[in-house]
């Protein structure tokens, strides 16, 4: 088999993958919104909502992923970029989080952002998502095996 045919195969393998664990993910999530307006135990579909936009992140990361194992070297960590831009995406996506297990019992900076207050309602789920899916991307492409170019 050439080349191109595994690497054709490799990316509708990734998509199939990615298509669904997204459709299985969005279909769950919705079977917990249902639950949580008949019993109104809201804390499980917040931490879904919290949880899969960074593992849809990590899914993104799989390429990265899969390069890095390919790669002879030692294993890094990027420790910068995961503090000055990982940190606070995963603050960011799980602010729910802190909120509904009470590890926090107080105002938490920039919740706003996360509950709508700034946003509104129907933005503060995509600003989450999207915080999310950074924060799974970027911690998992953190840890890498270096090229050394000399």
């Amino acid at each position: 088999m050439s080349h191109s045919w595994k690497r054709t195969i490799s990316y509708l393998s990734y998509l199939i993958l990615l298509l669904s664990v997204l459709l299985y993910g969005l279909k769950y999530q919705h079977h917990l919104e249902i639950i949580s307006r008949e019993t109104y135990e809201i804390k499980g579909y917040f931490l879904f909502q919290s949880f899969f936009p960074i593992f849809i992140g990590g899914i993104f990361a799989i390429p990265s992923i899969v390069k890095n194992f390919l790669t002879k070297g030692h294993w890094k960590m990027n420790w910068l970029r995961l503090l000055i831009l990982g940190l606070p995406f995963i603050y960011m996506s799980i602010i729910p989080i802190l909120y509904f297990t009470e590890i926090i019992e107080f105002e938490l900076p920039f919740s706003t952002l996360v509950w709508g207050g700034y946003f509104g309602a129907d933005g503060s789920t995509t600003f989450n998502s999207i915080t999310g899916i950074i924060a799974g991307y970027i911690v998992l492409t953190s840890i890498r095996k270096p090229t050394d170019i000399q």
